[in-house]
């Protein structure tokens, strides 16, 4: 009898240990996984944001549809400006500006470029290079990204397969009157963060809801209800 009873004293005891383990360690664990979690998602929305912000500069506003954004990203063209040269102060001083200097140049009249003193010998061309390149979307919004998807833009990291942020388009009026375009995407926690311990995350959702104003209980980058320039709430 004495055998059974330190036999179930020293499982009781390891049992103990563990559970405190657990209740340090647990925490622990959940809130690095988090972290990692947290971060993938950020890095998602940011790159919705950088499709977002050159859509609108190219069409004149944001899209709500997945479908448009990435392919706008996959198939669109952003155009850069290749600039090289300046006028020198003799000629700023002689009445000369850019504006004058390249109309000139876009003539594309060798002589009348001379005569106007718009022609570098040394290079054998126009002093002056104002010109627009327009290279693939994808590789202007996303540069040194080898493994970008365009296609992943409208998935969640970690969430179960198919899910996808919730995006959209709404217009305001701002302080001054003025009306403004906003977007926003967003993805709750339980989106990506569901299979995790489910106490710890619920604790996390309240944290959230009981902070002053009216919060949102995941990731989200802009607002429909407020500008806020496109912020991420994390930033």
């Amino acid at each position: 009898m004495k055998v059974v009873m330190r036999v179930l004293l020293a499982i009781a005891i390891v049992l103990l240990a563990w559970v405190s383990w657990k209740s340090i360690q647990g925490p622990i664990d959940f809130n690095a996984e988090v972290a990692k979690r947290d971060q993938a998602v950020i890095q998602r929305l940011m790159d919705i944001r950088t499709a977002q912000v050159a859509l609108r500069s190219q069409t004149g506003s944001y899209t709500a549809s997945f479908d448009t954004l990435i392919n706008f990203v996959k198939a669109g063209k952003i155009a850069t400006l290749v600039r090289s040269g300046d006028l020198t102060e003799a000629q700023l001083e002689s009445g000369m500006t850019e504006l004058k200097a390249m109309e000139i140049i876009r003539t594309g009249n060798e002589a009348k470029i001379k005569e106007a003193g718009l022609w570098d010998d040394e290079k054998n061309a126009p002093q002056l290079v104002r010109d627009s390149i327009f290279s693939p979307a994808v590789e202007v919004l996303y540069p040194n990204r080898t493994n970008f998807y365009p296609d992943s833009l409208r998935f969640v990291p970690y969430a179960p397969a198919g899910t996808t942020f919730q995006m959209g388009v709404d217009s305001l009026i701002t302080a001054s009157g003025y009306p403004i375009q906003v977007f926003e995407a967003k993805t709750p926690y339980t989106d990506y963060l569901g299979d995790l311990d489910k106490k710890l995350l619920g604790q996390k959702i309240q944290e959230v809801l009981d902070r002053p104003g009216k919060r949102f209980p995941g990731m989200q980058v802009g607002s429909l209800e407020v500008a806020n320039n496109n912020a991420g709430n994390w930033e």
